[in-house]
């Protein structure tokens, strides 16, 4: 990028100054909140604070594309709990971040996102001396759900703090802006005392006695309960408290796809809850009479376009009072913090247990399949199956987007969950490469596998080359039909020539390979041992999965 020449001599002389630049007192402020990570791609608009937060000690992990710079910090914050950072310029660089932020919002994932705008400087000080890049950041941002908080000089150490609390309380990406110039200001602004004056607790959400009331009324009057948990109740306190209330109101357990893993062992556990679901757990739920959702969105995927919850009560717990009606009915709201209504409905159960007496039902037992491999075309369950048998216990699994989804999720097995990332919370493709590599650096004490698409790799591949750089040990198991699985089952629904959705097989393990990682072509299910074996991890593997195109994702019976 080329800055005016004027523009940077100004800079780089206020930049000498005694006192800390705005870049300094940001970069110190991230430091002291804890960070350790910043995920970027430095431009001339966001070096120096990326230049300070490595000179604060941060490890910079430098991307090749925006959308992977912003996906990473979103991995990172989905398996570590904590707000994570990212760094990306003005214009150009936010749009290309965009779907990745949508993701993280719709996914309730924080990062503070450190941007700059150039959008109110004069033509002649802007970068390429045109203001072609300029563009409003709140323009685009408010549309998509991120919150801005702008930079100054003088207030910088606390705007900082500002956009951290914000993203911790509110799980969110939210932007700091730092508008062009002012990140080589002097500051004289302190991160203690803005951490001191700013950092606060959430209060938990305190349901009240008539919402216990309601729910306890309608939990003694179920017969056949499912009791759901999401990403907002999938702790383990609050998994074992409703394992707990499952045992006293003789419910089954199911849990939403953020929330996978979290009854893993239970006998009640039907696993996930909504179009991944077994046919034999979805009959179970079909039956039920009552149905209670902690922390989970009851989105149109989680209840089957509603199907799911036709003849139920809808007891819907959550700490946020806009997620009641947003996709569904609520016929007992509870707003409250999850754990705090669990043992509350817990403790009124033990005192005055239900009748007639109930007791933890079992789930049904899970379908078999055929398995219909042959060379160069594997069935794509029994390939997850394979992956499920040869890989650690100890793992992140992260999903990206398409038609080979339900594979990776419901053939394996998923011990909590921060163990499994989807990564398709706005249905884009593309958004795996950059969480898993998050996910790597976050959890680097246990293997991150990414599952993606032959066409969602195509989207991303580059950003493969910063775990080839810093020899990141990521496994890339790429389910490659040769075509836009999903557009191929469509195009059939729509009564359109699905050829058109057919692209043919190119070598993606040679592409990897130039890359630098190591890579093999796998066409046989007894070749992916081989090829494990043989990986020294001392940087990514790339596995070219060679699947059939007529094993069709259960997912499209639900449309």
């Amino acid at each position: 990028m080329v800055i005016s020449a004027d523009v940077v001599e100004a800079s780089a002389a206020a930049g000498t100054a005694t006192t800390p630049s705005a870049a300094a007192v940001i970069a110190a402020t991230v430091a002291r909140l804890g960070a350790q990570h910043v995920f970027a791609l430095m431009g001339g608009t966001n070096m120096r604070v990326v230049h300070h937060l490595a000179g604060e000690g941060l490890v910079v992990h430098h991307f090749r594309h925006e959308n992977g710079a912003v996906g990473a910090a979103d991995g990172y914050a989905r398996v570590t709990g904590e707000v994570a950072w990212s760094s990306v310029i003005h214009g150009p660089g936010l749009t290309n971040a965009i779907t990745a932020l949508r993701t993280a919002v719709k996914a309730r994932s924080p990062q503070v996102l450190i941007m700059a705008d150039t959008a109110g400087l004069p033509p002649r000080n802007s970068p390429f001396d045109t203001g072609i890049q300029g563009l409003s950041p709140e323009a685009i941002l408010s549309q998509i759900g991120v919150p801005v908080v702008r930079a100054s000089a003088a207030s910088a150490a606390y705007d900082t703090v500002r956009a951290h609390q914000a993203a911790l309380h509110s799980l969110s990406p939210v932007a700091l802006v730092i508008p062009f110039g002012v990140e080589a200001e002097p500051s004289g602004g302190d991160p203690e005392t803005a951490i001191a004056e700013l950092v606060r607790e959430r209060p938990a959400v305190v349901p009240s006695a008539e919402a216990i009331d309601a729910a306890e009324q309608a939990i003694r009057a179920g017969r056949r309960i499912v009791l759901l948990a999401g990403r907002g109740a999938s702790d383990p306190e609050t998994a074992r408290l409703l394992e707990r209330l499952a045992e006293l109101s003789g419910a089954h357990l199911a849990t939403s796809v953020r929330g996978i893993g979290a009854f893993a062992g239970s006998p009640a556990d039907l696993g996930i809850f909504g179009g991944f679901t077994y046919d034999a757990g979805a009959e179970v739920i079909y039956e039920a009479d009552c149905v209670i959702a902690f922390g989970a969105s009851l989105n149109y995927l989680q209840t089957r376009r509603s199907s799911y919850l036709a003849g139920t009560t809808v007891v819907h717990v959550d700490e946020d009072a806009s997620a009641f009606g947003r996709y569904d009915r609520a016929d007992v709201p509870v707003l409250g913090d999850a754990a705090l209504v669990a043992r509350e409905l817990v403790a009124r159960l033990e005192a005055r247990p239900a009748e007639p007496s109930r007791s933890l039902p079992a789930a049904p037992a899970r379908e078999d399949f055929e398995d219909v491999s042959a060379p160069g075309q594997l069935d794509p369950r029994a390939l997850a199956v394979t992956f499920q048998r040869l890989l650690p216990a100890e793992r992140t699994v992260v999903v990206d987007g398409g038609h080979f989804v339900v594979w990776p999720i419901a053939f394996m097995e998923h011990a909590s969950p921060d163990a499994m990332l989807w990564t398709c919370d706005f249905g884009a493709l593309g958004c795996g490469l950059g969480p898993s590599l998050g996910a790597a650096i976050g959890r680097s004490d246990r293997l991150t596998a990414l599952f993606i698409g032959d066409c969602g790799f195509y989207m991303t591949m580059g950003d493969l080359e910063l775990a080839v750089r810093e020899r990141i040990p990521l496994l890339v198991v790429c389910y490659n039909d040769g075509a836009a699985g999903s557009e191929l089952v469509l195009a059939d629904l729509a009564g359109l020539p699905p050829e058109e959705a057919i692209f043919g097989v190119a070598d993606l393990a040679k592409a990897a390979e130039g890359l630098g990682a190591a890579g093999a072509v796998i066409e046989s299910l007894e070749q992916v041992e081989a090829a494990l074996e043989r990986w020294d991890r001392q940087g990514p593997l790339f596995l070219d999965c060679r699947i059939t195109r007529e094993v069709r994702s259960p997912l499209y019976a639900h449309t």
